[in-house]
């Protein structure tokens, strides 16, 4: 940089301030999408611009499924270099700022059918140790042992009461 001015090298050409005339009306966004990925098995199909959706596509005649995530983007100034398609010569030339980026992801497996939790076995306590904590409304678990109290006993399950004697 000799006095304050940038001087191009020898080996580039200079380029005027980027203003973002290749497309003004266009959008760009970022994709990130694995290595065997064809764009065209996407051209029917519209996605969130904010969020995520699983989406079935037919890539050759084989049924893909791909986690689509988008996220839009603060503007930034940064911006792609397009090839201008009016010149025969190859010139680039600025596309608009970036609006976000598109994350591909496959899935495997089939999606739509529906899965089932299993239910969780119930909390037994190892043998030998008793629950010293019991939360409200829970009955403590009792194990060969019968309440006084039950009404469906029979009564000869029932002790009868011994008399105290009086001295």
């Amino acid at each position: 940089m000799a006095g304050g001015v940038f001087q191009c090298p020898p080996d580039f050409e200079a380029v005027a301030e980027c203003d973002g005339s290749a497309a003004a009306d266009a959008e760009v966004w970022l994709i990130k999408a694995p290595a065997d990925f064809t764009p065209q098995s996407f051209n029917s199909h519209r996605f969130p611009l904010s969020g995520q959706k699983m989406q079935k596509v037919k890539d050759g005649g084989v049924k893909k499924y791909y986690h689509v995530v988008s996220l839009p983007c603060a503007p930034l100034h940064l911006r792609a270099f397009l090839q201008s398609s009016g010149d025969t010569e190859d010139k680039l030339v600025a596309a608009a700022p970036l609006g976000g980026v598109i994350t591909l992801a496959e899935a495997y497996g089939d999606h739509t059918a529906m899965h089932s939790v299993p239910d969780q076995p119930p909390v037994s306590l190892p043998q030998g140790l008793k629950q010293r904590y019991c939360p409200f409304g829970a009955v403590a678990p009792t194990i060969g042992k019968v309440k006084r109290g039950d009404s469906q006993l029979s009564e000869s399950a029932k002790k009868p009461k011994k008399a105290k004697k009086r001295r």
